[in-house]
């Protein structure tokens, strides 16, 4: 065999395998893909695998990422319910669901962030309008309806995305709330004075719980000092008692020498150094200084 066709040979294979290359191609688990003839839509691949093509141009492969996309918005200014200026950024989570679908409605990745962009925000702006101020910012979580507010919207974007352009929309939320300057300024104002006023409740719940302690604080002491009262009445009783039945007894076994003590107890409470007393020298206080004492003077002298 010359050169000339073992060269040919040679081309000809090389052309082949060229050829068979091109009548296969290959989509990842990461991938979906669109077969098209001619512009045509044939064949929809959401499996991962080897697939038959014929060469281009009869056929073309259209290949999509399917995992899961994220898209933010700018930060732009809505109107509320109650007619108060709001400025809102938003994240979407989405993929491609349909991807016969999508290469019908999109010409490429760019053009569907526009297209999420703009159904995002005319939701956002349409469902914020059905709300109050009051339903994003407020101290009493009862009335903040954030997650209700995003479920709106997340459904109808999902609605309009999912039918017409062939997308899932996972999550659309609030990455970013905030206030004009002149809004802000009665927002935080309106704010300090509902916490103020909670808590000043918080203040009169806590004064009264205080003075029902303190009442009953004050009434176990009455009852204590009473009960001490009680006792030590009891306990004086007795022991003026048994002190009565002492000097009883002592005075029964000498009369004059239990008067001569009481007498010197008396002159000991009454008299000091400056003591000055007008009594009738008759007086029975007097009896013991009267007395005379053997040198002939009296004990008063």
């Amino acid at each position: 065999m010359s050169v000339k066709k073992i060269m040919a040979l040679v081309l000809i294979i090389a052309a082949g395998l060229l050829l068979l290359g091109q009548c296969f191609f290959r989509v990842d688990a990461r991938q979906c893909a669109v077969l098209t003839m001619f512009g045509k839509p044939t064949r929809v691949c959401l499996e991962p695998g080897l697939y038959f093509k014929l060469p281009p141009p009869i056929h073309q492969v259209n290949k999509f990422d399917r995992r899961l996309q994220f898209y933010e918005t700018n930060l732009i200014e809505y109107l509320t319910g109650d007619k108060k200026n709001i400025i809102v950024q938003a994240f979407v989570c989405w993929r491609i669901k349909d991807p016969l679908q999508y290469l019908k409605a999109m010409r490429g990745l760019g053009d569907a962030k526009q297209k999420i962009d703009d159904i995002v925000c005319a939701l956002i702006g349409s469902t914020l309008g059905d709300y109050q101020m009051s339903n994003l910012f407020f101290p009493d979580p009862e009335m903040v309806k954030l997650a209700e507010i995003e479920q709106r919207i997340t459904r109808g974007v999902e609605e309009k995305m999912g039918s017409d352009y062939g997308l899932e929309i996972k999550t659309v939320a609030f990455s970013r709330l905030a206030l004009p300057e002149d809004n802000a300024r009665s927002v935080y104002e309106r704010m300090k004075a509902e916490r103020k006023t909670i808590a000043n409740e918080y203040r009169a719940l806590g004064r009264e719980e205080a003075s029902k302690l303190i009442a009953e604080v004050d009434r176990q002491k009455s009852d204590i000092l009473a009960e001490a009262y009680k006792q030590a009445q009891i306990l004086r009783g007795k022991g003026e008692a048994e002190a009565a039945a002492i000097y009883a007894k002592a005075y029964g076994k000498s009369p004059e020498f239990f008067k001569l003590v009481r007498t010197l107890e008396a002159y000991e409470k009454i008299f000091g150094r400056k003591t000055t007393l007008v009594l009738s020298s008759d007086s029975d206080l007097l009896q013991y200084l009267n007395k005379k004492s053997k040198s002939g003077k009296s004990a008063a002298q």
